[in-house]
């Protein structure tokens, strides 16, 4: 795997890269651009030719072109590495023939997908009830531009338009296992779409692998006939897992960092349309813990609106439940106008200010606990039994304290009794969902492990000095290197003072592999960050570093004895209790 990795940085430039989802500009020997990952006004994300890698200095993020990759689209090492393997030519091969027959099938549902789609379009603008499909969409408030953008089409009132036309290139098997025709039981196949006005469905790649068909024409006359229809899964098709509209709205979430999560196809258009573009919908299932999955790749800021009738209701419980199981920040937009259902009722009428009404929602709590209120008749003690009962299990899911005491306090007022009596009810209440506190868990433990072998970011920048300029590595002084890293001590000793400019490569080739990217991330700070900086100022930045890493360690260790102090406090320890006041008079007067 480490020869493909290498074959592939080989053959891509990562400024062409980057700059393909970014604009970049010159800046000196490297280029920047403003961070695609967090909202900034001026420009402090830097690509480095040379070094082949990305830096923020606002957010902190950085690596190579893999890494990039990975954050950009969401995706893991496994879907990064096939991105870059296609876009640098490299062929990603396993030896095994069943893995090759997979792929080569997985191909093909794909292009029949693709072809589908272009057959779609293609009888959307060219037929005559497509067209009135086309001034249906029209007349719903779509653009052109929308109906472009999101390759809508029709699928005609035919038994089998689509099958020959798919015949002419794949098997019946083939075009079966895409999910574009359904078998006969007496032999035979026919097109599982037809009279519908279809709705592409595309995975986080853009590559089309579903539709939605909703019914048009003579079809919608026909009692039984659903109003909707889905492509059914299939080997590039799960519906827990694509959300409709991602393909597009992934970056705008990352950078909004919000996500709006609606319940319709025509929903996500219109909010599109209207500038919200960071609005998805679930696939042709409810939302699922695999949707929101891959929502927290890029976001931990989640707003539901769903329809306002008892179905929609329900799919917001739900919704909000996964989501705080998930660990979401979670928020519910409501359309409270009777002739308006959704937002694309809400766009069709209004149009932009559908993008001010969605900065407008409510916290969950805020949301159930005003509905709530409305819903039963407190007075009553059966009223006050539902309203704890709808409402304990959302404030058993909120992990602060000191909301949840809030939500407690407001909660004994409008019931007329004693917060303990809640506090007892609430501890009663088993968690919806254990999984998020293993999520945690396991991102804390991660955090745990690489802390001991990484450079934090102010050793970081101090190492970014001493590249700049090497002779401020004497400034350390033997009774201040307790306050640093044994990294940051093994990297800093490597570097020989007389030299102009440390030779980069030889300080990476020599270090830890997890802490190649901090040696990488310093370099760049040492081009950029001090470039215009006289020698004079550059001695008093790092005297100034000094203080504050001195600082930090000196406050951590106060904060650790206090409660060392506490303890001996608490076991009347008073020989302990004197060597730690001494100890913490002694560390006061170094701060």
């Amino acid at each position: 795997m480490a020869g493909i990795v290498d074959q592939i940085k080989e053959r891509l430039d990562i400024v062409d890269l980057i700059s393909s989802y970014l604009k970049l500009q010159k800046s000196g020997i490297n280029y920047k651009a403003r961070c695609p990952f967090h909202n900034e006004k001026s420009g402090s994300f830097f690509v480095s030719p040379e070094r082949q890698i990305w830096h923020c200095f606002g957010c902190g993020l950085g690596g190579d072109a893999f890494g990039f990759v990975k954050q950009i689209e969401g995706v893991e090492f496994p879907d990064a590495l096939r991105t870059l393997a296609a876009r640098a030519g490299v062929k990603l091969e396993r030896q095994s023939p069943e893995y090759q027959e997979y792929q080569s099938a997985k191909t093909k549902l794909y292009e029949i997908c693709e072809l589908a789609m272009r057959f779609f379009e293609k009888q959307l603008h060219q037929s005559s009830t497509g067209r009135q499909a086309f001034a249906y969409l029209k007349d719903r408030g779509l653009t052109d531009e929308s109906i472009k953008e999101f390759h809508l089409g029709y699928a005609p009132e035919s038994w089998n338009a689509l099958y020959d036309f798919l015949n002419r290139n794949y098997e019946s098997v083939e075009a079966l296992g895409a999910g574009m025709i359904i078998k006969k039981d007496g032999g035979g196949y026919y097109d599982r779409f037809r009279s519908r006005i279809m709705f592409p469905i595309f995975d986080i790649n853009r590559q089309v692998v579903g539709f939605t068909g909703r019914v048009f024409g003579e079809l919608a006359k026909q009692e039984g006939v659903g109003k909707y229809m889905n492509s059914p899964q299939t080997a590039i098709y799960d519906k827990s897992r694509v959300l409709y509209g991602l393909d597009q709205s992934k970056l705008e979430i990352r950078r909004s960092n919000h996500c709006l999560v609606v319940e319709g196809n025509m929903d996500v258009i219109m909010s599109h349309q209207a500038g919200v573009k960071h609005a998805v919908a679930s696939s042709g299932t409810a939302l699922t813990g695999g949707h929101l999955k891959i929502i927290k790749r890029y976001t931990d800021n989640l707003d539901l609106c769903f329809d306002a009738d008892s179905a929609g209701s329900l799919a917001t419980d739900r919704g909000v439940d996964l989501a705080l199981a998930k660990g979401f920040n979670v928020g519910i937009i409501t359309i409270r106008e009777n002739d308006l259902k959704d937002p694309a009722d809400y766009v069709k009428k209004y149009g932009a200010k559908w993008s001010e009404y969605t900065q407008k929602s409510k916290p969950f709590m805020d949301f159930y606990f005003e509905t709530t209120k409305s819903t039963f008749d407190l007075a009553t003690a059966l009223g006050k039994k539902l309203f704890s009962q709808k409402l304990m299990p959302f404030l058993a899911s909120i992990g602060n304290r000191v909301e949840q005491a809030h939500w407690v306090s407001e909660m004994a007022l409008v019931l007329k009794t004693k917060e303990e009596i809640l506090y007892q009810e609430l501890a009663s209440i088993k968690p919806r969902d254990e999984e998020a506190v293993e999520v945690i868990g396991a991102s804390l433990a991660a955090a745990g492990s690489n802390s001991t072998v990484s450079l934090d970011s102010q050793e970081e920048v101090l190492l970014s000095l001493i590249i700049k300029k090497p002779q401020l590595v004497v400034k350390i002084r033997p009774e201040d290197e307790g306050f640093f890293s044994i990294q940051f001590k093994d990297i800093s000793g490597k570097i020989n003072m007389e030299q102009k400019e440390p030779p980069i490569a030889q300080l990476v080739s020599t270090a830890e592999p997890a802490l190649t990217m901090s040696l990488e991330f310093a370099f760049l700070k040492s081009q950029e960050m001090w470039k215009d900086f006289p020698d004079h100022e550059l001695d008093e930045e790092f005297d100034k570093l000094i203080r504050q890493i001195k600082k930090r360690k000196l406050s951590a260790q106060l904060a650790s004895l206090e409660y060392d102090i506490r303890s001996a406090e608490k076991e009347k320890n008073k020989e302990r209790l004197a060597v730690l006041v001494a100890e913490f008079s002694k560390i006061s007067k170094q701060l």
